[in-house]
């Protein structure tokens, strides 16, 4: 029930607005007049109806109701703004630090216990969805989330001192795209999806 009006709401605020404003803020492109944006998802074409909000990804079964809400939303109140290259942890988004601990339950430490020692494993699930490496943590990858929404993953692996660890940061403008109820479901998504892709 929680899901159903959240999709509802986010429903309304993207069929309200104009789709080819949408699509310039957000990194994408309008088709067919205007009925439909494409935009990209994780590194694939993602393609949103206009009125309608039906959500399709290339080559991937439909998606889940949290996902669908995120693109929605992303799509309905993205800012425009440029990455601006600066990560902050989910502790330092707005009103992070009341979610932060069921966040590490549910995206960051299912990836430190699967992949924490196996960071080439890592990096390939990352790599399927367009991701670029980076040197945060002993292996670290950006995802490409959408257009102008990246995450960025990384790793430490464990040795006979110390346990691995993981961490997923947000850039700076993030919040300007989605709100942090979002963004956690966002982050929690893609962890998901890259453990996943790595057979885990």
């Amino acid at each position: 029930m929680q899901y159903k009006q959240a999709y509802l709401d986010a429903l309304r605020d993207f069929a309200a607005k104009d789709p080819a404003v949408m699509a310039d803020l957000a990194g994408g492109r309008c088709i067919e007049d205007g009925r439909a944006i494409v935009i990209d998802y994780l590194g694939q074409h993602c393609t949103v109806t206009h009125p309608e909000g039906e959500v399709t990804v290339r080559d991937w079964p439909p998606l889940p109701h949290e996902e669908l809400i995120i693109i929605l939303q992303y799509l309905a109140g993205a800012s425009g703004l440029p990455c601006r290259e600066q990560w902050l942890s989910f502790l330092e988004l707005p009103g992070g630090p009341h979610h932060f601990a069921p966040f590490q339950q549910e995206a960051i430490f299912p990836l430190a216990k699967a992949l924490g020692d196996d960071s080439e494993k890592f990096l390939q699930a990352a790599e399927t969805f367009g991701a670029t490496k980076t040197d945060l943590g002993h292996a670290g990858a950006i995802i490409p989330a959408f257009p102008r929404l990246p995450l960025a993953f990384m790793i430490w692996l464990g040795d006979d001192e110390f346990p691995a660890k993981a961490n997923i940061l947000f850039d700076a403008s993030s919040p300007t795209y989605l709100p942090t109820a979002s963004l956690y479901m966002l982050g929690i998504a893609v962890s998901k999806r890259l453990l996943a892709a790595a057979g885990c």
